[in-house]
């Protein structure tokens, strides 16, 4: 076994918001969802799609940045439990990778030779891409967790 990490976007949706009615369509004709008139006894509890995640990045044994979000997120418990991540929360940790490949010397402890070891440059530049996608569904509404299993 090894540390599989996900950054994952949740959004709640409600039967009655027209916003996300074609996000409901689509994934009830995936399940074989019918609506509520069509049910028997107009059930409307018969799967209804009521929210949806989506993975926004994955990594494996990207320690650093494990121990990063165990530090700024988990408060300090490694545990698989999703950890809500904030918009700051996420702007923090760009400012932290970025001055990864701006000064890797004086990068955050947790992203240097000090810390669990200076991270690949292919996993920071991946990292800075989900970041950038995770916040522009934060602001559409999503809300961003981490988790990660060993």
């Amino acid at each position: 076994m090894g540390l599989d990490m996900y950054l994952e976007a949740k959004r709640h949706v409600a039967p009655c918001d027209s916003r996300t009615e074609p996000m409901r369509r689509a994934i009830g004709a995936a399940i074989g969802y019918v609506p509520s008139r069509d049910k028997p006894g107009n059930d409307a509890s018969l799967l209804e799609v009521c929210g949806v995640t989506v993975r926004v990045g994955y990594w494996r044994k990207f320690a650093a940045l494990h121990q990063w979000f165990v530090g700024n997120v988990q408060g300090g418990h490694d545990d698989d439990h999703p950890a809500f991540v904030s918009v700051d929360t996420l702007m923090e940790l760009e400012e932290q990778l970025e001055q990864v490949v701006d000064d890797p010397a004086n990068a955050s402890k947790f992203f240097t030779a000090d810390g669990d070891g200076t991270p690949d440059e292919s996993d920071v530049d991946y990292t800075l891409k989900v970041l950038y996608h995770a916040k522009r569904l934060q602001e559409q509404g999503w809300d961003i967790y981490y988790r990660a299993s060993w």
